[in-house]
């Protein structure tokens, strides 16, 4: 049995006129580990309310409302006395008015539109605001006594340095060996300087001498990011704040001393990983997009040189790209070997990653016994070696290799970066081809008919203990509605049924286009919920205003005969008993796809099955579908179908419904496509 792992308890305090937005904020939280209480406030009169009735760890606030503003909330947060973090979240405030905000008092602001860093965001502004607690008791402490002083800073986490008014160094704690390298001992004396990377210390100076000559009385200078010097003289990103005390009638700074690196690192391959995602989605070929990726891999990992390898079209070996990247004035002769050999599947590093689809790395490539271009990597000087399969629906559509002049021992961090990038790779790579055989065949529709056929199931999947089947008919030669079978982690099975806006060319691409990135998600992620988040994320920037997706994605465990689903604006499903009782309504759990990029989708709890029981998942092309006279189908007439048949097959049940639906229409041309999918415990 797994366990579930705790979520933390969080008071939010949201200054918000819209409840849906707030609901919004409230789910993203939730989908980044929080457990929040929240209330909801859109006036002065109702914040100042709230803040004296109730305590909250974090206040999150829109920055215009009809009767309120951010500006006004945050003097309000203020003058209130309480140590809360401010967020602000606005649908669209320009830098000027963001900066403000922040100078005024406000922790951080995001946009609406891109939510992915409210958790992260909360979790920072929470954990300053515990330090700032923290260091309010060190102060009220240190005041009581030096001994006491010498506790806390022993026991804390951060490195924490008393300096004297010449910015010597009186007392480091012994965090500082953990961050810094040196013992507290070799400290005392020297110059806090010496902490600090070269490039910055002159800056160090020059507001050290502004901070000691002004006589604004601040305790507390709030901490800001710069970088710090190992013992080794490594450079490292870390986060200063200072406070000045007074002991024995002298002035004094302490130093509170975080290592951030580890943090920047995180952010700076987040924003990596966008911007390559961006630039290879606009990229012309794949050549074009190998070429970029490989370039950009090697400038963010230190990688000397990279190049590509293509299945050929037979598919029996692998050639090398035309794309490379190298940083060696040396590196031509090992490219011209490379160009001539063809690599069948486990031979050589290409050859190992294509049949294993999985992440090579090769310390020393002249001490591989599975190495055939082993001369020409002696003559150069390789030494180290990693191969990624980049993958799109489970091929292995290229492999990327880079190599170094120095043996290197395996580095997961740079493994799963490369293969983070590889993955949107594979992404575009299948979107594109995608494209490209629907563009090719838009003026013969029974062609794109044909594709958009083989995107279908072409038979429902054996599942022990589960009888399952679906159709599609499309109203023109190719449709907009989808549904699919998808191969999910611990051996759960993936339902989708899905609806694109209209009918058609436009639609069957758009339907290409989410199978594609579902079968990517489903193999990468277990929550139903988080799949449509995150397909949606990108399909919103791909859809223009005029279309949408309607989507209910079911997620089945056959072991536990249970289900769980997230709706996407998709007409109910249903669950009908043995006895043809309606035991549970799959509702819509958000708004359809490609309307809002920032749109979190919750999943339902798990739901039992029982033998006898159908799971029923339909497009609203049986339900609208309509008489001569123009009366619609409806939910009854399809249950009512679904229980006079509940003893069939779930191909016979899914066949006697297009066929009641077509004798209803009485064979009138389709207005809408019709999809049906039943799942039946046996």
């Amino acid at each position: 049995m797994g366990t579930t792992q705790q979520k933390t308890p969080l008071r939010v305090l949201i200054i918000e006129d819209s409840e849906f937005d707030a609901r919004i904020l409230v789910n993203t939280l939730r989908q980044g580990g929080y457990q929040p209480a929240f209330q909801r406030v859109d006036t002065a009169e109702a914040l100042r309310a709230a803040l004296n009735n109730a305590q909250w760890d974090i206040i999150l606030s829109d920055y215009n409302m009809p009767n309120f503003s951010a500006p006004a909330a945050l003097k309000i947060a203020l003058e209130s006395g309480f140590d809360l973090p401010f967020i602000i979240i606005s649908g669209g405030i320009g830098e000027d008015v963001a900066v403000a905000a922040m100078k005024a008092g406000a922790n951080d602001y995001l946009m609406k539109g891109n939510l992915a860093r409210l958790a992260p965001a909360v979790e920072r502004e929470l954990r300053e605001a515990e330090i700032r607690a923290a260091r309010r008791r060190a102060e009220e402490a240190l005041r009581e006594s030096e001994q006491r002083y010498r506790l806390l800073w022993e026991n804390s986490t951060d490195a924490v340095v008393l300096v004297d008014a010449e910015s010597v160094i009186q007392f480091a704690n012994p965090a500082v060996e953990e961050i810094f390298g040196y013992k507290s001992s070799e400290l005392v004396g020297q110059n806090f300087s010496l902490l600090l990377a070269e490039g910055v210390r002159g800056d160090y100076r020059e507001w050290l001498r502004r901070y000691l000559q002004s006589d604004s009385g601040r305790t507390r200078q709030q901490p800001a990011e710069t970088m710090g010097r190992r013992k080794e003289g490594g450079e490292i990103f870390t986060e200063i704040g200072f406070t000045n005390i007074e002991l024995q009638g002298s002035k004094y700074l302490v130093a509170f001393i975080r290592d951030i690196t580890e943090r920047k690192r995180a952010e700076e391959e987040s924003r990596l990983l966008q911007s390559i995602s961006l630039a290879v989605n606009e990229a012309q070929d794949l050549d074009s997009a190998l070429a970029l990726v490989l370039r950009t891999i090697c400038e963010a990992t230190g990688w000397a040189l990279g190049q590509a390898w293509l299945p050929s079209s037979d598919a029996t070996h692998l050639e090398c790209s035309p794309a490379w990247y190298t940083t060696l004035n040396a590196a031509d002769q090992f490219r011209a070997v490379s160009e001539e050999f063809k690599f069948k599947p486990g031979e050589g590093l290409p050859g190992r990653v294509w049949t294993s689809k999985q992440p090579v790395w090769v310390r020393d490539a002249t001490r591989e016994t599975n190495f055939p271009r082993m001369a020409a990597a002696s003559q150069m000087g390789v030494k180290a070696g990693v191969g990624i399969p980049v993958l799109a629906d489970d091929e292995v559509v290229a492999v990327i290799e880079f190599f170094l002049l120095e043996t290197r021992e395996e580095d997961e961090r740079q493994r799963k970066l490369i293969s983070a990038i590889a993955a949107q790779l594979g992404g575009v790579i299948q979107r594109k081809r995608a494209e490209q055989e629907l563009r090719e065949n838009e003026a013969q529709f029974h062609v794109a008919r044909e594709i958009q056929q083989r995107l279908f199931p072409k038979a429902a999947p054996q599942v022990p203990g589960f009888d399952i089947a679906g159709l599609s008919h499309a109203a023109e030669a190719t449709g907009g509605d989808y549904f699919d079978y998808l191969p999910m982690l611990r051996d759960r099975l993936g339902v989708v049924v899905g609806d694109v806006t209209g009918h058609g060319i436009g639609p069957a691409l758009l339907m290409a286009e989410t199978r594609a990135y579902l079968r990517i998600l489903a193999r990468n992620r277990e929550d139903v919920g988080e799949i449509l988040t995150r397909a949606n994320r990108v399909l919103a920037e791909d859809i223009g205003y005029e279309r949408f997706i309607t989507m209910l994605l079911v997620s089945l465990d056959p072991q536990k005969r249970t289900f769980t689903y997230a709706n996407a604006g998709h007409p109910a499903g249903y669950v009908l008993g043995a006895a043809g009782e309606i035991k549970a309504q799959l509702k819509r759990t958000g708004l359809p796809l490609g309307i809002k990029p920032d749109v979190a989708y919750p999943p339902a709890i798990a739901t039992g099955l029982s033998p006898g029981d159908i799971l029923l998942l339909l497009t609203d092309g049986i339900e609208e579908a309509m008489s001569p006279d123009e009366t619609i189908f409806g939910t009854e007439r399809i249950l009512e179908i679904a229980r006079a048949n509940r003893g069939k097959s779930a191909r016979e049940i899914v066949d006697a419904l297009y066929a009641a639906v077509r004798q209803f229409a009485q064979n009138t041309p389709q207005l809408d496509d019709v999809t049906a999918v039943v799942i039946k415990t046996v």
